[in-house]
């Protein structure tokens, strides 16, 4: 390249010496790049500075100093829009990340919005189901309540009117019953019968008055047992059931823990549904034994009632008034019990029974 240009130098002055300086301006036009011509003109101004020729080398050094001058020019230009072509590239990718960003917490900004909303919701919908069961609780439990009290009252007046009966049974019919006795016995003493019939007619008149009066007193008793007043509800069932024909159906009887009164309310309530769970086997099972367990813990009171009867099917329960049952459910669920019953067709019927303490 070098070789190019101090070879077009010389054509360039021999150019200008033969055909003057025209030719020589069009002749360095056509080098390819100003930076040719600075070389050029500085190989230029050399020769004419080595000949002497100090107004050329002067002239030509000028022309190289504006050659070289626009060269620095443009390279600066070039690298001032290089240098602004990086900063507005630069501000771009800036622009557009922030962009992004901006998007960014536009987008999570929506999402955290979104999911504030749904919590809201959720509380309030929960808030709401919480309101509605506590109403619900409330309410049910004022109804429990309100059954519970209403049971209680029914209980209360049953156990009145027991007492009333057996009252009256006692102290009215039983004793209107042993006056006529006295009286007929009485007048057996006074009239000379000489009738044997008249005389076996009088005396099964006799037995029959007594009988009467003995099951008076066996259903004042039962109505309102002494034993229940007096001693609890362990030698109540002891005496009820000492009571039943063990030539028929033998019964059983364990008690554990029972040593200390119940509360004459509790112990009232579990006597009935014993009687009544008995009083069903002799009715309905055709058994001829039944073990009665009664015990105490710290849990409560279990009551284990089984036969060995011919049992029924469970599924006939839905229809439970006509043995009694209803009333036994009716009384445990008083005293926040649970009863539960298990039977088949010939194989007897269980009656488990637990009441909290």
């Amino acid at each position: 390249m070098k070789l190019f240009i101090a070879l077009f130098c010389m054509m360039v002055f021999f150019s200008a010496e033969s055909q003057g300086y025209k030719r020589m301006d069009s002749m360095l036009q056509l080098l390819p790049n100003k930076e040719s011509r600075q070389g050029s003109l500085q190989l230029l101004s050399d020769k004419y500075k080595v000949e002497g020729n100090d107004k050329k080398a002067l002239e030509y050094l000028n022309i190289m100093m504006l050659v070289k001058d626009s060269l620095a020019t443009e390279a600066m230009t070039k690298k001032i829009a290089n240098l602004q072509s990086m900063y507005e590239t630069d501000k771009r990718e800036k622009e557009l990340l922030l962009q992004k960003e901006q998007l960014s917490k536009q987008r999570y900004l929506i999402i955290a919005l979104i999911i504030f909303f749904v919590f809201v919701v959720l509380m309030m919908y929960m808030l709401f189901i919480k309101k509605q069961l506590k109403q619900e609780a409330k309410m049910q439990s004022e109804i429990s309540r309100q059954q519970g009290l209403a049971t209680q009252a029914v209980l209360q007046a049953e156990e009145k009117e027991r007492k009333r009966i057996a009252g009256d049974l006692h102290d009215g019919v039983g004793q209107m019953m042993s006056a006529v006795k006295m009286n007929l016995s009485s007048l057996a003493a006074k009239i000379n019968l000489t009738n044997e019939n008249d005389i076996a007619l009088l005396d099964k008149t006799i037995l029959l008055v007594d009988e009467s009066c003995k099951e008076v007193r066996s259903v004042s008793h039962n109505m309102m047992p002494n034993a229940l007043l007096k001693a609890g509800l362990s030698s109540a069932v002891k005496e009820f059931i000492d009571k039943i024909d063990h030539s028929k159906l033998q019964v059983n009887l364990y008690t554990e823990g029972l040593q200390d009164r119940l509360g004459n309310n509790l112990e009232t309530v579990l006597y009935r549904v014993i009687q009544e769970i008995v009083n069903n086997v002799i009715k309905h099972a055709a058994a001829n034994q039944l073990d009665i367990s009664l015990i105490k813990d710290a849990d409560g009171i279990s009551c284990t009632v089984e036969d060995n009867g011919k049992g029924f099917n469970m599924a006939s329960m839905q229809n439970v008034e006509g043995i009694g049952l209803k009333n036994i459910q009716t009384r445990i669920n008083y005293l926040k019990g649970t009863v539960e019953w298990d039977s088949f067709n010939g194989k007897g019927t269980l009656v488990a029974i637990h009441v909290p303490i």
